[in-house]
């Protein structure tokens, strides 16, 4: 599937990205520092305590995003990441963007020292480079965005990420999009009820699209998450983690509405 519309967009700023920040630091030179850092939590092992009962909410950092603008411009990593644990969530997402969601690798960085749960970085990886400097940051997870790799490509990274103690959240956004995530042998897949070509939400992608992928993959629904009815409809669709960003940064009190959601199946 040809790439377009935002995706497109944000690849392009992507590769520039990464090309300069190589210029400042080789691939082998944050490749041994990479190695060098600890590892965290296992992300994988992390989400697989979630059940019927027990919900596991990726709760995300999330400062701006290209569909609804500024969020939360002066939003603290080390206090959201503390925050989310308190109000019980099972990870962290930290999107790490910086054009349209204002977000950094110091704030992933931040959030990874801050938190004893997993850390996902969140972003559009296209590069290895992107890979080793997540691993640097502290996280336990990358996002591998199939609409916008090749199959060889998520293979690759997929591999390349458990090498460094990392299991890859895969996301999918259509039907589609199974077969190549399978074939890089993904063992967790996030599916976006947000379509990233066009920004537009399909608020029933997740609940359509998880009875149908294999039993062992663990499914996670991402993307227009509001309320605990939106957890249950998930539940009901045999979704038991779900990543949720906007509603917890705009929440007023966000460890409060992390608890509501995890306790959706006892209302």
């Amino acid at each position: 599937m040809a790439i377009a519309g935002f995706l497109k967009t944000v690849k392009e700023i992507k590769q520039k990205e990464v090309a300069a920040h190589q210029r400042r630091i080789s691939l082998a030179s944050l490749r041994r520092q990479a190695e060098q850092v600890p590892l965290k939590t296992n992300f994988l092992a992390a989400l697989k305590k979630s059940t019927l009962s027990d919900v596991g909410i990726i709760a995300e950092i999330k400062k701006a995003s290209p569909s609804k603008g500024d969020l939360c411009l002066d939003l603290d990593p080390k206090v959201a990441a503390a925050a989310y644990e308190s109000g019980g969530a099972r990870a962290v997402s930290v999107l790490t963007e910086s054009v349209y969601f204002k977000g950094s690798l110091a704030d992933l960085e931040t959030a990874c020292a801050a938190t004893k749960l997993p850390v996902l970085r969140k972003d559009f990886i296209i590069h290895e480079y992107q890979i080793y400097e997540a691993r640097h940051a502290g996280a336990g997870s990358v996002l591998l965005i199939t609409t916008l790799l090749s199959q060889n490509q998520q293979a690759e990274f997929t591999c390349l990420a458990r090498e460094l103690g990392m299991e890859p959240l895969v996301e999918i956004a259509s039907e589609w999009e199974i077969d190549q995530a399978l074939a890089a042998d993904a063992r967790m897949i996030g599916i976006n009820n947000r379509n990233l070509s066009t920004l537009e939400l399909e608020p029933d992608a997740a609940v359509r699209i998880a009875p149908i992928l294999p039993r062992e993959v663990l499914p996670v629904a991402a993307s227009g998450i509001f309320t605990p009815q939106d957890i249950q409809q998930g539940i009901d669709a045999g979704i038991y983690n779900f990543l949720v960003g906007e509603s917890i940064v705009l929440a007023s009190d966000p460890q409060a509405f992390i608890r509501s959601l995890t306790q959706a199946c006892l209302k």
